[in-house]
């Protein structure tokens, strides 16, 4: 009876024992799925804040590139007008002969029409007021010339049939038809630089703070173990 009832109690001990072990077991499993859980969503939150931190950083890049861009730009043209204006100055005749080869360059175009209008600066006009036979003798029938009430570097317009066709043939839209080939010029090159320079950068920060992460979450495994 005895020994029967030994028997029963380490059976029960065992049966505990077993019970205890699924109990801890089914415990341990609902708490790494738990843990794994926290941690994928952890992780995933924490990725799309460096991505979006990317995206942030980049938007303002771009628009600091942008600055960038159009400064240079804006300084570009300054320069140019200086230089022109300054070259003008020094080489008068070299300039009036670059006018009159202009002129007669687009006078197909001009003499089509019967009035025949051009406007010059102030010093141009000056000149070509006290030169007008060179202008005169371009062309079959009589021109009229004018002065420009606002003044620009040099170069000239012509109007045509009292109004109803216009031409600038100023240097300064001379220069604003050239800027656009330097645009896109200058926005290749700093795009492809900065922009990529800033890409580079962040891809790099970004991948540090992934390893770090990732290093925390092995040392909270490790623990959990």
């Amino acid at each position: 009876m005895v020994e029967k009832a030994q028997k029963e109690i380490k059976n029960l001990n065992q049966q505990t024992l077993f019970q205890k072990a699924e109990i801890k077991k089914r415990y341990m499993d609902k708490t790494l799925e738990r843990t794994t859980r926290i941690r994928k969503r952890f992780v995933k939150n924490y990725i799309n804040y460096l991505n979006q931190s990317l995206s942030s950083t980049l938007l303002k890049g771009k628009e600091i590139v942008l600055n960038l861009k159009n400064r240079l730009i804006r300084d570009l043209i300054t320069t140019l007008n200086s230089l022109i204006s300054g070259s003008i100055d020094k080489n008068y005749e070299n300039y009036i002969n670059y006018l009159i080869e202009t002129i007669k360059k687009v006078k197909p175009n001009l003499e089509k029409q019967q009035e025949i209008e051009f406007v010059f600066n102030s010093k141009d006009y000056d000149y070509f007021l006290n030169n007008y036979s060179k202008l005169e003798n371009i062309f079959k029938n009589p021109v009229e010339m004018h002065e420009d009430p606002e003044d620009f570097i040099g170069g000239f317009k012509v109007i045509l049939g009292g109004g109803l066709i216009f031409y600038d043939y100023t240097i300064s839209n001379l220069i604003d038809k050239n800027i656009v080939s330097i645009q896109i010029e200058i926005s290749k090159i700093i795009s492809n630089i900065e922009i990529k320079s800033i890409e580079d950068k962040f891809d790099d920060f970004i991948q540090i703070q992934k390893n770090k992460i990732t290093e925390v979450l092995r040392k909270y495994d490790q623990i959990q173990i």
